[in-house]
Protein backbone atom coordinates (compact mmCIF):
# COMPACT_ATOMS: atom_id res chain seq x y z
CA UNK A 1 0.00 0.00 0.00
CA UNK A 2 2.80 2.44 0.79
CA UNK A 3 4.37 1.80 -2.58
CA UNK A 4 1.07 2.42 -4.29
CA UNK A 5 0.53 5.62 -2.28
CA UNK A 6 3.94 7.01 -3.26
CA UNK A 7 3.23 6.21 -6.89
CA UNK A 8 -0.09 8.05 -6.69
CA UNK A 9 1.57 11.08 -5.11
CA UNK A 10 4.12 11.28 -7.92
CA UNK A 11 1.32 10.99 -10.43
CA UNK A 12 -0.61 13.82 -8.76
CA UNK A 13 2.48 16.08 -8.85
CA UNK A 14 2.97 15.36 -12.54
CA UNK A 15 -0.64 16.20 -13.29
CA UNK A 16 -0.27 19.51 -11.36
CA UNK A 17 2.79 20.56 -13.37
CA UNK A 18 1.10 19.60 -16.62
CA UNK A 19 -1.97 21.59 -15.62
CA UNK A 20 0.03 24.70 -14.99
CA UNK A 21 1.98 24.32 -18.23
CA UNK A 22 -1.35 23.93 -19.94
CA UNK A 23 -2.22 27.35 -18.51
CA UNK A 24 0.83 28.79 -20.26
CA UNK A 25 -0.17 27.13 -23.53
CA UNK A 26 -3.76 28.28 -23.09
CA UNK A 27 -2.57 31.84 -22.45
CA UNK A 28 -0.50 31.71 -25.65
CA UNK A 29 -3.46 30.38 -27.65
CA UNK A 30 -5.79 33.05 -26.27
CA UNK A 31 -3.21 35.68 -27.17
CA UNK A 32 -3.22 34.45 -30.77
CA UNK A 33 -7.03 34.78 -30.72
CA UNK A 34 -6.62 38.33 -29.35
CA UNK A 35 -8.63 37.34 -26.25
CA UNK A 36 -6.28 39.28 -24.04
CA UNK A 37 -8.43 39.10 -20.91
CA UNK A 38 -8.46 35.28 -20.88
CA UNK A 39 -4.80 35.16 -21.87
CA UNK A 40 -3.84 37.39 -18.93
CA UNK A 41 -5.93 35.37 -16.48
CA UNK A 42 -4.28 32.13 -17.59
CA UNK A 43 -0.74 33.49 -17.45
CA UNK A 44 -1.33 35.10 -14.05
CA UNK A 45 -2.35 31.69 -12.71
CA UNK A 46 0.86 30.17 -14.09
CA UNK A 47 2.94 32.99 -12.57
CA UNK A 48 1.42 32.33 -9.14
CA UNK A 49 2.22 28.64 -9.19
CA UNK A 50 5.52 27.41 -7.80
CA UNK A 51 5.82 24.86 -10.59
CA UNK A 52 5.80 27.37 -13.47
CA UNK A 53 6.61 30.79 -12.01
CA UNK A 54 10.33 30.28 -12.65
CA UNK A 55 9.87 28.95 -16.20
CA UNK A 56 11.32 31.16 -18.97
CA UNK A 57 8.40 30.26 -21.26
CA UNK A 58 5.92 31.61 -18.70
CA UNK A 59 7.65 34.97 -18.59
CA UNK A 60 7.99 35.10 -22.37
CA UNK A 61 4.26 34.56 -22.84
CA UNK A 62 3.50 37.06 -20.08
CA UNK A 63 5.66 39.60 -21.89
CA UNK A 64 3.88 38.99 -25.19
CA UNK A 65 0.48 39.44 -23.56
CA UNK A 66 1.52 42.64 -21.78
CA UNK A 67 3.02 43.94 -25.01
CA UNK A 68 -0.24 43.30 -26.88
CA UNK A 69 -2.19 45.09 -24.15
CA UNK A 70 0.23 48.00 -24.01
CA UNK A 71 0.31 48.41 -27.78
CA UNK A 72 -3.49 48.30 -28.02
CA UNK A 73 -3.96 50.80 -25.20
CA UNK A 74 -0.87 52.90 -26.08
CA UNK A 75 0.12 52.40 -22.46
CA UNK A 76 3.80 52.88 -21.66
CA UNK A 77 3.49 51.38 -18.18
CA UNK A 78 2.18 48.08 -19.60
CA UNK A 79 4.88 48.18 -22.27
CA UNK A 80 7.56 48.55 -19.59
CA UNK A 81 6.03 45.65 -17.65
CA UNK A 82 6.31 43.61 -20.86
CA UNK A 83 9.95 44.61 -21.22
CA UNK A 84 10.70 43.53 -17.65
CA UNK A 85 8.96 40.22 -18.32
CA UNK A 86 11.06 39.61 -21.43
CA UNK A 87 14.17 40.44 -19.39
CA UNK A 88 13.12 37.90 -16.76
CA UNK A 89 12.64 35.22 -19.42
CA UNK A 90 16.15 35.77 -20.76
CA UNK A 91 17.64 35.84 -17.26
CA UNK A 92 16.19 32.39 -16.68
CA UNK A 93 17.18 31.02 -20.09
CA UNK A 94 19.53 33.32 -22.06
CA UNK A 95 19.48 31.05 -25.10
CA UNK A 96 15.81 30.08 -25.24
CA UNK A 97 14.83 29.21 -28.81
CA UNK A 98 11.38 30.77 -28.47
CA UNK A 99 12.96 34.18 -27.83
CA UNK A 100 14.75 34.11 -31.19
CA UNK A 101 11.50 33.24 -32.96
CA UNK A 102 8.97 35.25 -30.98
CA UNK A 103 10.53 38.19 -29.14
CA UNK A 104 11.67 40.50 -31.95
CA UNK A 105 8.34 42.00 -33.03
CA UNK A 106 6.91 42.37 -29.52
CA UNK A 107 10.12 43.95 -28.21
CA UNK A 108 10.07 46.52 -31.04
CA UNK A 109 6.43 47.31 -30.23
CA UNK A 110 7.36 47.81 -26.58
CA UNK A 111 10.14 50.17 -27.63
CA UNK A 112 7.81 52.09 -29.96
CA UNK A 113 5.03 52.41 -27.37
CA UNK A 114 7.41 53.83 -24.77
CA UNK A 115 9.06 56.17 -27.28
CA UNK A 116 5.67 57.43 -28.50
CA UNK A 117 4.67 58.17 -24.91
CA UNK A 118 7.82 60.29 -24.71
CA UNK A 119 6.80 62.18 -27.84
CA UNK A 120 3.39 62.78 -26.28
CA UNK A 121 4.98 64.39 -23.24
CA UNK A 122 7.32 66.32 -25.53
CA UNK A 123 4.36 67.86 -27.36
CA UNK A 124 2.89 68.84 -24.00
CA UNK A 125 6.25 70.35 -23.00
CA UNK A 126 6.51 68.00 -20.03
CA UNK A 127 10.25 67.71 -20.47
CA UNK A 128 11.14 65.54 -17.46
CA UNK A 129 8.45 62.95 -18.22
CA UNK A 130 9.43 62.95 -21.89
CA UNK A 131 13.07 62.38 -21.00
CA UNK A 132 12.21 59.46 -18.71
CA UNK A 133 10.28 57.64 -21.44
CA UNK A 134 12.85 58.40 -24.12
CA UNK A 135 15.65 57.02 -21.95
CA UNK A 136 13.58 53.90 -21.24
CA UNK A 137 13.17 53.43 -25.00
CA UNK A 138 16.94 53.57 -25.46
CA UNK A 139 17.38 51.12 -22.58
CA UNK A 140 14.99 48.67 -24.25
CA UNK A 141 16.80 48.90 -27.59
CA UNK A 142 20.23 48.55 -25.99
CA UNK A 143 19.14 45.51 -23.97
CA UNK A 144 17.53 43.69 -26.88
CA UNK A 145 20.28 44.50 -29.37
CA UNK A 146 22.86 43.19 -26.92
CA UNK A 147 21.26 39.74 -26.79
CA UNK A 148 22.08 38.72 -30.39
CA UNK A 149 18.67 37.21 -30.99
CA UNK A 150 18.77 37.47 -34.76
CA UNK A 151 17.19 40.91 -35.17
CA UNK A 152 17.81 44.40 -33.84
CA UNK A 153 15.93 47.60 -33.08
CA UNK A 154 17.46 50.14 -35.51
CA UNK A 155 18.99 53.40 -34.28
CA UNK A 156 16.49 56.25 -34.57
CA UNK A 157 18.36 59.50 -35.19
CA UNK A 158 15.24 61.61 -34.64
CA UNK A 159 14.64 59.99 -31.25
CA UNK A 160 18.28 60.57 -30.37
CA UNK A 161 17.89 64.28 -31.11
CA UNK A 162 14.58 64.70 -29.29
CA UNK A 163 15.93 62.91 -26.22
CA UNK A 164 18.77 65.41 -26.10
CA UNK A 165 16.37 68.27 -26.76
CA UNK A 166 14.05 67.19 -23.92
CA UNK A 167 17.06 66.81 -21.61
CA UNK A 168 18.23 70.31 -22.45
CA UNK A 169 14.76 71.73 -21.80
CA UNK A 170 14.69 69.85 -18.50
CA UNK A 171 18.07 71.43 -17.66
CA UNK A 172 19.76 68.02 -17.63
CA UNK A 173 22.83 69.31 -19.43
CA UNK A 174 24.95 66.15 -19.23
CA UNK A 175 22.18 64.02 -20.73
CA UNK A 176 21.53 66.71 -23.34
CA UNK A 177 25.16 66.74 -24.43
CA UNK A 178 25.33 62.94 -24.60
CA UNK A 179 22.31 62.52 -26.87
CA UNK A 180 22.76 65.65 -28.99
CA UNK A 181 26.40 64.75 -29.60
CA UNK A 182 25.29 61.30 -30.74
CA UNK A 183 22.64 62.80 -33.03
CA UNK A 184 25.26 65.07 -34.60
CA UNK A 185 27.58 62.10 -35.11
CA UNK A 186 24.69 60.40 -36.92
CA UNK A 187 24.34 63.59 -39.04
CA UNK A 188 20.70 64.11 -38.16
CA UNK A 189 19.24 66.49 -40.75
CA UNK A 190 15.69 66.86 -39.46
CA UNK A 191 16.19 69.87 -37.19
CA UNK A 192 18.78 72.67 -37.39
CA UNK A 193 18.01 73.22 -33.70
CA UNK A 194 20.26 70.22 -32.99
CA UNK A 195 23.36 72.14 -34.01
CA UNK A 196 22.16 75.39 -32.42
CA UNK A 197 21.60 73.79 -29.01
CA UNK A 198 24.68 71.56 -29.20
CA UNK A 199 26.82 74.59 -30.09
CA UNK A 200 25.44 76.44 -27.08
CA UNK A 201 26.25 73.51 -24.80
CA UNK A 202 29.84 73.38 -26.05
CA UNK A 203 30.05 77.16 -25.58
CA UNK A 204 28.89 76.80 -21.97
CA UNK A 205 31.54 74.14 -21.37
CA UNK A 206 34.23 76.30 -22.95
CA UNK A 207 34.96 73.59 -25.52
CA UNK A 208 36.01 75.89 -28.36
CA UNK A 209 37.03 73.15 -30.80
CA UNK A 210 33.69 71.34 -30.67
CA UNK A 211 31.77 74.62 -30.47
CA UNK A 212 33.20 75.74 -33.83
CA UNK A 213 32.97 72.24 -35.32
CA UNK A 214 29.26 72.10 -34.48
CA UNK A 215 28.62 75.53 -36.02
CA UNK A 216 30.39 74.48 -39.21
CA UNK A 217 28.44 71.23 -39.35
CA UNK A 218 25.17 73.13 -38.94
CA UNK A 219 26.16 75.59 -41.69
CA UNK A 220 27.03 72.76 -44.06
CA UNK A 221 23.70 70.98 -43.53
CA UNK A 222 21.53 74.11 -43.39
CA UNK A 223 23.35 76.74 -45.49
CA UNK A 224 20.37 79.12 -45.59
CA UNK A 225 19.74 79.16 -41.84
CA UNK A 226 21.08 82.55 -40.75
CA UNK A 227 21.52 81.46 -37.14
CA UNK A 228 24.74 79.66 -37.97
CA UNK A 229 26.31 82.76 -39.48
CA UNK A 230 25.35 84.63 -36.31
CA UNK A 231 26.76 81.84 -34.15
CA UNK A 232 29.98 81.85 -36.13
CA UNK A 233 30.34 85.58 -35.73
CA UNK A 234 29.69 85.21 -32.00
CA UNK A 235 32.31 82.48 -31.75
CA UNK A 236 35.06 84.52 -33.38
CA UNK A 237 34.06 87.62 -31.46
CA UNK A 238 33.96 85.92 -28.05
CA UNK A 239 37.21 84.08 -28.67
CA UNK A 240 38.92 87.20 -29.99
CA UNK A 241 39.59 85.61 -33.37
CA UNK A 242 37.78 87.97 -35.76
CA UNK A 243 41.01 88.77 -37.60
CA UNK A 244 41.58 85.08 -38.21
CA UNK A 245 38.07 84.75 -39.61
CA UNK A 246 38.53 87.77 -41.86
CA UNK A 247 41.82 86.42 -43.23
CA UNK A 248 40.26 83.03 -43.84
CA UNK A 249 37.27 84.55 -45.66
CA UNK A 250 39.40 86.82 -47.82
CA UNK A 251 41.65 83.95 -48.86
CA UNK A 252 38.62 81.84 -49.75
CA UNK A 253 37.18 84.66 -51.88
CA UNK A 254 40.53 85.35 -53.53
CA UNK A 255 40.79 81.66 -54.46
CA UNK A 256 37.28 81.76 -55.97
CA UNK A 257 36.87 85.29 -57.42
CA UNK A 258 34.16 84.28 -59.90
CA UNK A 259 32.30 81.90 -57.60
CA UNK A 260 29.03 83.72 -56.94
CA UNK A 261 28.20 81.69 -53.83
CA UNK A 262 31.68 82.12 -52.32
CA UNK A 263 31.71 85.89 -52.88
CA UNK A 264 28.19 86.24 -51.47
CA UNK A 265 29.13 84.17 -48.43
CA UNK A 266 32.14 86.44 -47.86
CA UNK A 267 29.99 89.58 -48.19
CA UNK A 268 27.36 88.38 -45.73
CA UNK A 269 29.91 87.30 -43.14
CA UNK A 270 31.84 90.56 -43.31
CA UNK A 271 28.53 92.43 -43.13
CA UNK A 272 27.71 90.47 -39.97
CA UNK A 273 31.09 91.32 -38.49
CA UNK A 274 30.34 94.99 -39.11
CA UNK A 275 26.86 94.68 -37.58
CA UNK A 276 27.16 92.27 -34.64
CA UNK A 277 24.19 91.13 -32.58
CA UNK A 278 23.97 89.91 -29.01
CA UNK A 279 22.59 86.52 -27.96
CA UNK A 280 19.03 87.91 -28.01
CA UNK A 281 19.38 89.16 -31.56
CA UNK A 282 19.62 92.83 -30.63
CA UNK A 283 22.16 95.17 -32.20
CA UNK A 284 25.50 95.14 -30.39
CA UNK A 285 28.03 98.00 -30.45
CA UNK A 286 29.74 98.49 -33.81
CA UNK A 287 33.40 97.42 -34.03
CA UNK A 288 36.13 100.05 -34.27
CA UNK A 289 36.79 99.10 -37.91
CA UNK A 290 33.09 99.33 -38.87
CA UNK A 291 33.66 101.57 -41.90
CA UNK A 292 36.38 99.29 -43.24
CA UNK A 293 34.25 96.18 -42.84
CA UNK A 294 31.09 97.70 -44.29
CA UNK A 295 33.08 98.96 -47.28
CA UNK A 296 34.41 95.45 -47.94
CA UNK A 297 30.92 94.00 -47.67
CA UNK A 298 29.52 96.62 -50.07
CA UNK A 299 32.18 95.90 -52.67
CA UNK A 300 31.63 92.16 -52.38
CA UNK A 301 27.85 92.50 -52.85
CA UNK A 302 28.50 94.59 -55.95
CA UNK A 303 30.90 91.91 -57.19
CA UNK A 304 28.14 89.29 -56.85
CA UNK A 305 25.78 91.46 -58.86
CA UNK A 306 28.33 91.80 -61.65
CA UNK A 307 28.33 88.00 -61.78
CA UNK A 308 24.53 87.73 -61.54
CA UNK A 309 22.49 90.92 -61.58
CA UNK A 310 19.34 89.01 -60.60
CA UNK A 311 20.70 87.39 -57.43
CA UNK A 312 17.82 88.04 -55.05
CA UNK A 313 19.85 87.64 -51.86
CA UNK A 314 22.69 89.91 -52.99
CA UNK A 315 20.23 92.61 -54.10
CA UNK A 316 18.45 92.42 -50.77
CA UNK A 317 21.66 92.42 -48.74
CA UNK A 318 23.10 95.44 -50.56
CA UNK A 319 19.80 97.27 -50.15
CA UNK A 320 19.79 96.34 -46.46
CA UNK A 321 23.34 97.63 -46.07
CA UNK A 322 22.30 101.09 -47.28
CA UNK A 323 19.00 100.93 -45.40
CA UNK A 324 20.70 100.07 -42.10
CA UNK A 325 23.16 102.94 -42.52
CA UNK A 326 20.16 105.24 -43.07
CA UNK A 327 18.60 103.91 -39.85
CA UNK A 328 21.75 104.86 -37.92
CA UNK A 329 21.62 108.45 -39.23
CA UNK A 330 17.88 108.62 -38.63
CA UNK A 331 18.43 107.61 -35.03
CA UNK A 332 20.96 110.42 -34.63
CA UNK A 333 18.44 112.80 -36.16
CA UNK A 334 15.72 111.75 -33.72
CA UNK A 335 18.07 112.23 -30.79
CA UNK A 336 18.43 115.96 -31.57
CA UNK A 337 16.36 118.23 -29.37
CA UNK A 338 13.62 120.47 -30.81
CA UNK A 339 15.93 123.47 -31.21
CA UNK A 340 18.39 121.43 -33.27
CA UNK A 341 15.80 119.99 -35.64
CA UNK A 342 16.26 122.94 -38.01
CA UNK A 343 20.02 123.18 -37.61
CA UNK A 344 22.57 122.48 -40.35
CA UNK A 345 23.41 119.26 -38.52
CA UNK A 346 19.80 118.10 -38.80
CA UNK A 347 19.66 118.96 -42.50
CA UNK A 348 22.89 117.06 -43.07
CA UNK A 349 21.53 113.97 -41.30
CA UNK A 350 18.22 114.23 -43.12
CA UNK A 351 20.05 114.40 -46.43
CA UNK A 352 22.07 111.29 -45.57
CA UNK A 353 18.92 109.38 -44.58
CA UNK A 354 17.12 110.27 -47.79
CA UNK A 355 20.17 109.59 -49.94
CA UNK A 356 20.74 106.15 -48.47
CA UNK A 357 17.04 105.25 -48.68
CA UNK A 358 17.09 106.20 -52.36
CA UNK A 359 20.26 104.18 -52.81
CA UNK A 360 18.67 101.13 -51.15
CA UNK A 361 15.35 101.27 -53.03
CA UNK A 362 16.36 99.89 -56.46
CA UNK A 363 18.15 96.94 -54.89
CA UNK A 364 15.11 96.07 -52.78
CA UNK A 365 12.89 96.38 -55.86
CA UNK A 366 15.21 94.10 -57.85
CA UNK A 367 15.20 91.58 -54.99
CA UNK A 368 11.39 91.78 -54.85
CA UNK A 369 11.16 91.02 -58.57
CA UNK A 370 13.57 88.08 -58.30
CA UNK A 371 11.79 86.58 -55.29
CA UNK A 372 8.39 87.07 -56.96
CA UNK A 373 9.60 85.21 -60.03
CA UNK A 374 10.31 82.10 -57.97
CA UNK A 375 7.64 82.59 -55.29
CA UNK A 376 6.28 79.05 -55.64
CA UNK A 377 9.65 77.44 -54.85
CA UNK A 378 11.00 79.59 -52.00
CA UNK A 379 12.42 77.70 -49.06
CA UNK A 380 12.11 78.87 -45.45
CA UNK A 381 15.33 80.91 -45.58
CA UNK A 382 14.35 82.69 -48.79
CA UNK A 383 10.88 83.42 -47.44
CA UNK A 384 12.39 85.05 -44.38
CA UNK A 385 14.67 87.19 -46.56
CA UNK A 386 11.80 88.09 -48.89
CA UNK A 387 9.64 89.10 -45.94
CA UNK A 388 12.40 91.41 -44.66
CA UNK A 389 12.73 92.87 -48.14
CA UNK A 390 9.00 93.65 -48.32
CA UNK A 391 8.99 95.29 -44.89
CA UNK A 392 11.88 97.53 -45.97
CA UNK A 393 10.11 98.44 -49.21
CA UNK A 394 6.92 99.24 -47.31
CA UNK A 395 8.87 101.53 -45.00
CA UNK A 396 10.59 103.41 -47.85
CA UNK A 397 7.38 103.79 -49.85
CA UNK A 398 5.65 105.13 -46.73
CA UNK A 399 8.41 107.72 -46.21
CA UNK A 400 7.99 108.74 -49.84
CA UNK A 401 4.17 108.93 -49.46
CA UNK A 402 3.70 106.39 -52.24
CA UNK A 403 0.45 105.02 -50.84
CA UNK A 404 -0.43 102.77 -53.76
CA UNK A 405 2.91 101.00 -53.56
CA UNK A 406 2.56 100.61 -49.79
CA UNK A 407 -0.75 98.78 -50.37
CA UNK A 408 0.78 96.66 -53.12
CA UNK A 409 3.56 95.53 -50.80
CA UNK A 410 1.07 94.87 -48.00
CA UNK A 411 -0.82 92.45 -50.26
CA UNK A 412 2.42 90.60 -51.01
CA UNK A 413 3.20 90.35 -47.29
CA UNK A 414 -0.28 89.00 -46.56
CA UNK A 415 0.09 86.42 -49.33
CA UNK A 416 3.53 85.39 -48.07
CA UNK A 417 2.21 84.81 -44.56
Amino acid sequence: MKKLLVSLLFCTAGVSVMAQRAKVSSADENLKKQDLEKAKADIDAALQNDKTKNDAKTWLVNGKILEAMGTKQKNAALALDAYNSFKKALEIDPKMKEAILEMGGPMFNVYATVANAGYGFLNEQKWDSSLVDFKHAFEIAEFYNGKNLGSTIPTDTALTFYTGYAANQANKKDDALTYLKKAAELQFKGEPALYVVLGQLYEEKGDQANWLKTIEQGKALFPKDKRFNDMEMAFYSKTGKTNELLSMLEKKMADNPNDEAAVLDYAIRVDNLANPRDEKGNDAPKPANYEELIGKAENAYKKVLTLNANDATANFQLGALYFNKAVVYNKQLNELDSKQQTSPKAKELQGKVEGLMNQALPFFEKADASFTAKASSLDAGDKQTYESCLYALQKIYAIKNQTAKVEEVKKKLDALK
